[in-house]
């Protein structure tokens, strides 16, 4: 049952005629109610001619319409030639670019595979071209025919050019003898005549002709068909001319010898049909599988490249070693007008006046142009240029010199080109976005790190700025009403306040050597007791009403570190600690050698609030407060990502970890003592022991 409707169309428009199949099981059955309808979809089957255009275009107009989803398929029955695997590979990229699916099934049977796999989809919409059957092929009928005859629960719709195609007959391209092929015939059926010679007296007539279909086998194996007719041929005129009555003549008398080289001459010739096929297969199978291959290492050196750099030495050297001509790579530079050549293979490549005007044309238009092209491809033309298109915009120009070559470009070789063309323009394109991405979280760490710092200067750097202007005004303005305690309180605050504010002025500068590389390391010999208590010299008044407790063994070797960097790792450490310390807390400092990694392990622990798990390594992150920002009391946030730097220029590390009895926290620094081959230590007594303070 069918009901076409063609609708009105132009000379520039293709014409739809939309049939509907239903069976009648189909239809009867119906949708039970209350039951869900399955999920549309919308199928075009692809033949590889020069409708399937048209055919996609009409499929993704339909598909937006009725707002389904859609796929292109194609029936491979393995005869198609590489022309022809082209074209369905540029419109496979179509129906990607627009939106769509692409699969390939394999079959022999085209009307039967796009009808199993419409109903194993729940396909609601069919979409195929107006195709015809071959010329000398009369009785086979079209896609469409066979399709309303064996029905199907999907609308079909048959596009149709608007200007008429000429019928389509079967064009063969024979290939020129090559000399092996009748060598190897001509062999194969020797070698046979020899056999069925020898073997004559005990072998019937009917089996010494296996010896020749044999001889046919082993040809099509190794020559091909068309080596493989020529060997049926050759064999039986043999097997006729040797073996059957009368001998050393064409002629048959007897009726069953003629029946018997009949049947010869006709399974020679099939089973060397099928032979030369299933070679023909193969090859095209070692062929394809060696292309992917090839794309496959292509795509991982690609996926390997880090920047476009890397990216066009792959890319144009793959181009030049598959296709044996030479490459370059032509873009613009930032703000300029004129192509230039960035990149070739091999170096040395200059492309002459009429393929820069190729180039310049391709860029303007994104299309190919130059040898093999429809554009400015003139007989003084030498390159083929090819623009790199991603999202409208250009990339580059990939330039091949084709004249080099003897012949002209194979329909594989044109696949490759526009597979590894596309692949490049992806990598291109990767590249391009990761640093555009790279740059982008420079901007917001500089940002970021511009916001705290200003934050830190608000906040820290004027808290005690303030404390010593008050100070000072104070002493100037009511000296005559201030006692002596009172002077000396301001100009103790006035001295701590100074303290402070020079170390957040050491911190930031000690920070800015470490973030550009400019802090040197000059080593001296040092004793332990001798950091700990500089450090404890400067802290001063940041530690009153503080207990501390000093515990490490006498026997500690000497340090060879830069003395002023690790004082100050230790005078950060230690105030930190004693700003979130309790008023009356224990500050505790303990130091062990490490025998199995040759470190000294110096831990600074305290009775404060301690820092939850998840933030005792973001502690380490300059600026880093508590996220309090400019309220945070606790300084600018950069004493302890100073301190990892100073261990780390030393080859140490440093770590949060809970405190002891489970409070407080504890920052446990690591520092490398000498090796036995350092030149010797100083000697002298060491000074150390348990204290008490």
């Amino acid at each position: 049952m069918t009901s076409p409707t063609t609708p009105a169309h132009s000379d520039h428009q293709p014409m739809a005629i939309a049939t509907e199949i239903a069976t009648e099981d189909a239809a009867s059955a119906g949708l039970s109610a209350g039951s869900r309808p399955r999920q549309p979809r919308l199928l075009v089957a692809l033949s590889g001619g020069t409708e399937d255009a048209a055919l996609v275009r009409a499929a993704h107009r339909l598909a937006l319409r009725e707002g389904v989803h859609w796929r292109a398929i194609h029936v491979d029955n393995g005869r198609h030639d590489a022309r022809r695997r082209l074209v369905l590979e540029k419109d496979f990229a179509m129906v990607t670019r627009l939106g769509g699916e692409t699969r390939v099934l394999q079959g022999q049977d085209r009307a039967e595979e796009l009808l199993h796999h419409a109903r194993e989809h729940s396909v609601s919409t069919l979409v195929i071209g107006c195709s015809r059957p071959s010329g000398w092929r009369f009785w086979r009928r079209t896609l469409a025919e066979q399709l309303l005859r064996r029905g199907g629960t999907f609308d079909l719709v048959v596009v149709a050019e608007a200007r008429k195609r000429a019928r389509f007959r079967p064009h063969h391209t024979w290939s020129p003898l090559r000399l092996r092929e009748p060598l190897v015939a001509f062999a194969g059926v020797m070698v046979a005549l020899g056999a069925a010679w020898v073997l004559q007296t005990w072998l019937e007539l009917a089996n010494l002709s296996l010896l020749f279909l044999a001889a046919v086998l082993v040809t099509a194996t190794l020559a091909g068909t068309r080596a493989a007719m020529l060997s049926a041929v050759l064999g039986f005129v043999a097997f006729n001319f040797f073996f059957t009555r009368p001998h050393f003549s064409l002629a048959i008398i007897e009726r069953d010898q003629l029946l018997t080289v009949s049947f010869f001459l006709l399974v020679a010739l099939v089973v060397g049909q099928l032979a030369g096929s299933g070679r023909r297969r193969l090859m095209a199978l070692r062929n394809s599988q060696e292309q992917a291959q090839r794309l496959l290492a292509y795509s991982r050196a690609l996926s390997a490249a880090t920047d476009a750099e890397q990216v066009c030495h792959i890319g144009l050297s793959s181009l030049e070693r598959w296709l044996g001509v030479p490459v370059v790579f032509l873009s613009r530079h930032e703000g300029g007008a004129e192509l230039s050549v960035s990149h070739t293979s091999p170096p040395g490549i200059r492309p002459d006046a009429a393929a820069m005007t190729a180039a310049s044309w391709s860029w303007q238009h994104l299309q190919p142009s130059g040898v093999g092209t429809g554009h400015l491809a003139d007989d003084d033309q030498r390159w083929r240029m090819h623009p790199l298109v991603e999202q409208g915009r250009v990339l580059g120009i990939i330039g091949l010199e084709l004249a080099v070559r003897e012949h002209a470009l194979t329909p594989d070789q044109e696949a490759m080109i526009e597979a590894l063309t596309s692949q490049l323009t992806l990598a291109l394109e990767r590249t391009r976005l990761v640093g555009e991405l790279g740059s982008a979280r420079v901007s917001e760490e500089n940002e970021r790190l511009r916001s705290a710092l200003l934050s830190s200067v608000s906040h820290d750097l004027r808290t005690p700025l303030s404390s010593i202007i008050g100070s000072a005004s104070s002493l100037r303005e009511l000296e005559p009403q201030l006692s002596h305690a009172d002077k000396t309180e301001l100009l103790d605050g006035i001295l701590s306040e100074s303290d402070r504010l020079n170390r957040y002025i050491q911190n930031l500068l000690d920070m800015t050597r470490l973030g550009h590389g400019s802090l040197k390391i000059e080593r001296d010999w040092i004793t332990l007791d001798d950091l700990v208590a500089a450090a404890l010299q400067r802290l001063g008044p940041a530690l009153e009403g503080l207990a501390l407790v000093r515990d490490w063994p006498g026997d500690l070797p000497l340090l060879h570190v830069h003395p002023a960097l690790i004082e100050q790792a230790l005078v950060n450490v230690i105030d930190n600690a004693a700003r979130f310390s309790p008023d009356g807390g224990t500050i505790t400092i303990r130091a062990t050698r490490l025998e199995a990694s040759n470190q000294l392990e110096i831990t600074v622990a305290d009775q404060g609030p301690g820092i939850p798990p998840a933030l005792r390594e973001a502690v380490f992150d300059m600026f880093f407060t508590g996220n309090e920002g400019d309220r945070s009391r606790y300084g600018t946030g950069l004493g302890l990502a100073i301190c990892r730097g100073m261990l780390g220029a030393h080859g140490g590390d440093i770590e949060a970890r809970l405190g002891p009895g489970g409070t407080g926290t504890t920052i446990v620094m690591r520092l490398p003592l000498p090796t036995p081959d350092v030149s010797a230590k100083p000697s002298g007594p060491q000074q150390g022991g348990h204290h008490d303070d």
